[in-house]
């Protein structure tokens, strides 16, 4: 039998005891000194060694550099824990092939017996390899294509819906709320005389427009980020979501709602969401993790103002831009 041949059926078989039967007990819940993956990887790489030195198998070069490069694989894939992510394996596997390359490139002699067995299957002096190659590799070419692009996730069993009937209570920093009786403490009487006034330049002389400087404030401390300086959602790192952050400017978003709405949806962010708003629900953080209860409802207020929609109640179905 050729030895080379022989070598990869015992690296196969081998691979497939050690990875089959030993890697289970070389990875329990509690590693040991001994007892963990790393010690079963160097064990793994002592077999290969000592089956090809003491048999002298001497496999050709083609074959010791795919050792080489799948040690790297199986390494970066398997033992590495916690597995890298995708984008780093890549970059590492990049630089081991790189390396593995240089290994067989070493010197003339090296690299021509490396590149022999692969002239000859191109050239059709190997014509069972080459037909095994020209037939494989195409099904393994499209079988990749089709794995990379299949989505990953099943469709979501309801229908989505952009804006999700809330709860008909939530919890605020350990405070219960009735969303169909509270209301936003900070919209007074002056809510519809601001016209001609500017948060920041009549924060002193009207309350209400106090109420809407802070938080305009807070709202450009946190907010604008994503759904944008002039609230229309287009912040510096709105393109970076899954839906885009909302725009507020668009009378399909807060004019058509509620303001105890929106506090459920600003408090409680994307986690807060019902089954129906998912997979691609809203990548706002729960705000109440980061303000206070006050400082949600005059954000509320502020986008309000700057829109010039005035929020929806309970008995009453339309919303009026000012």
């Amino acid at each position: 039998m050729n030895k080379s041949f022989l070598s990869l059926i015992l690296a196969v078989a081998g691979w497939a005891v050690f990875h089959f039967g030993l890697f289970p007990i070389f990875t329990p819940a509690e590693p040991g000194m001994l007892i963990n993956r790393y010690v079963y990887f160097l064990l793994f790489c002592f077999y290969l060694i000592i089956v090809n030195v003491g048999m002298k198998l001497k496999p050709a070069m083609a074959l010791r550099a795919l050792y080489v490069w799948m040690l790297g694989f199986y390494f970066y894939d398997h033992i590495l824990s916690p597995h890298v992510p995708w984008t780093l394996f890549i970059t590492y596997m990049m630089l081991w092939t790189i390396g593995t390359f240089l290994y067989i490139s070493q010197d003339p002699v090296t690299f021509r017996e490396f590149r022999a067995p692969i002239v000859k299957t191109i050239i059709g002096e190997y014509k069972l390899a080459r037909i095994v190659a020209f037939s494989v590799l195409p099904v393994l070419v499209g079988w990749a294509t089709y794995q990379s692009i299949y989505p990953s996730f099943a469709e979501p069993v309801e229908l989505r819906t952009v804006h999700p009937a809330p709860p008909a209570s939530t919890k605020v920093h350990g405070k219960t709320y009735m969303l169909e009786k509270i209301s936003n403490p900070f919209r007074i009487d002056e809510q519809d005389n601001y016209k001609d006034s500017f948060p920041f330049l009549d924060a002193d002389k009207q309350e209400y427009m106090k109420f809407v400087t802070e938080g305009g404030t807070i709202f450009f401390q946190n907010c604008h980020y994503c759904h944008g300086d002039q609230l229309n959602g287009l912040g510096m790192f709105a393109h970076a979501f899954n839906p885009t952050p909302a725009n507020f400017i668009d009378p399909g978003t807060i004019a058509m709602l509620q303001e105890s709405f929106l506090f459920w949806r600003v408090s409680k962010g994307g986690p807060g969401l019902p089954n129906e708003s998912t997979p691609w629900s809203s990548a706002m953080p729960p705000w109440e993790e980061h303000l206070t209860t006050d400082e949600i409802w005059k954000v509320i207020l502020f986008e309000y103002w700057y829109t010039g929609w005035h929020p929806r109640t309970f008995d009453d179905e339309s919303a009026v831009g000012e």
